[in-house]
């Protein structure tokens, strides 16, 4: 089986030894075709790793539709709370991200490629420079304009369209779109921004072939996945798991359990997924889906036992009232309105009518938005209210609740 952190993790010398790059030496040598790479990537089914889990070839696709010479930009900006998946990826198998970020460049005719990485991870920042610096030694990058650039560390900075304004402008928000940065992206070339575990996924597809890859995984989404378990488990870190296995047994065998007992519940994508109450869910888009949340980026959130669901809400609306970057009013007024009716709440001020208000609203202004961004604080919110009754009815009642308030920020790592 092919699994990332098996990868050799040093020096180029041992990652060619193991076969890495060498697809790439052959499509540059001719034996190799671009189109026969874009054939393999939908063979082999990848689908991106960044949270949307959108089809690697479609958006290929959408790229190659559009005159390039075109753009890729390896996101490592990591900015979901808890998410450490990519930081330890790129400080680990930096050749695996640089060689799938290489590959998809000639296959795609792109002459640029940038390697956005979050401003706070440093031995990230460090080992990829560093793979990098072997990568043009070794004349790997010939033709191509690579360079590493430190992600600004804020919420949005990850989002495609936001990557591709810093990069060129220096500022970090989105775009409206369409079109899309595929279709006009950096300096208005199609720009294929792809997570950096996408990419090292990518290079273990060129290496072993789609057929390997699929050989693992679901019929829908192939290959394994990188889950971030968080520290209320005994052990806590980034493991990989395959796609489809199951979230409680995950939790069991690799992260030993959670160190105060079962736990109420869960989010497995970070902050803006719904909540789960049930852990036997396979971790695949469509199975977490179907149980009500979202997979996203594999970083586990946990309401440990003992702990108010109230509270953990409010910790999530404050986060992104905190993170709209300002582009677009409407943002900014419906991530407030929703961190002050749940902080109300908490507070034993709140009123039902709020939060009853909540999903219209969203509605109603997520059109005359550039993101997502203003949706994110409503699946936890609604999640809970649904799962964690008794929660909010004590709140809401102006009751004594006896249950732990941790009235904790949310922070991207490293800030």
């Amino acid at each position: 089986m092919n699994r990332l952190l098996d990868t050799p993790a040093a020096a180029l010398d041992a990652y060619r030894a193991a076969g890495g790059y060498r697809a790439l030496d052959e499509l540059r040598a001719g034996s190799r075709t671009p189109a026969g790479v874009l054939t393999d990537v939908a063979s082999a089914g990848l689908r991106g790793r960044g949270g949307a889990w959108f089809p690697v070839a479609r958006k290929w696709e959408a790229a190659l539709a559009n005159p390039g010479p075109r753009v890729v930009v390896a996101n490592g900006a990591e900015d979901e709370p808890g998410s450490l998946k990519d930081r330890h990826l790129m400080a680990r198998c930096p050749h695996l991200v640089l060689d799938g970020a290489l590959l998809s460049a000639v296959a795609l005719a792109a002459d640029t490629v940038r390697l956005y990485v979050n401003e706070h991870a440093p031995a990230a920042q460090e080992a990829m420079q560093n793979a990098l610096d072997e990568c043009i030694a070794a004349g790997l990058t010939h033709g191509l304009d690579v360079a590493l650039v430190r992600a600004p560390a804020t919420y949005v900075a990850g989002e495609d369209s936001a990557a591709t304004e810093f990069l060129q402008s220096g500022t970090a928000q989105p775009r409206t779109k369409p079109p899309y940065p595929a279709a006009a992206g950096l300096d208005g070339r199609p720009t294929v921004v792809s997570n950096v575990e996408t990419l090292a996924h990518l290079a273990l597809i060129g290496r072993d072939g789609p057929a390997l890859y699929r050989s693992f995984g679901t019929e829908s989404c192939t290959g394994t996945m990188l889950l971030t378990l968080p520290e209320e488990c005994v052990a806590p870190g980034v493991y990989e798991v395959v796609l489809g296995s199951y979230l409680d047994e995950a939790i069991a065998k690799l992260g030993k359990g959670f160190v105060d007992g079962p736990a109420r519940g869960v989010q497995v994508g970070g902050p803006a997924s719904g909540w789960l109450t049930d852990l036997h869910v396979a971790l695949d888009p469509e199975s977490v889906a179907a149980a009500g949340s979202t997979l996203g980026c594999g970083a586990v959130r946990v309401l440990a036992k003992g702990h108010c669901a109230v509270d953990a809400v409010v910790s999530t609306s404050e986060f992104f009232s905190r993170e709209q970057c300002g582009k677009c009013p409407p943002c900014r007024m419906a991530t407030q309105f929703l961190h002050r009716a749940s902080l109300a709440v908490l507070d034993n001020k709140g009123q039902v009518a709020q939060l009853d208000t909540a999903p219209t609203l969203i509605d109603q202004i997520r059109p005359a938005t550039a993101c997502s961004l203003p949706t994110f604080p409503l699946a936890p919110l609604t999640t809970a209210r649904a799962v964690f009754a008794d929660d909010f009815a004590t709140h809401l009642s102006g009751g004594e609740c006896a249950l732990i308030h941790r009235r904790r920020s949310l922070r991207i790592e490293g800030t």
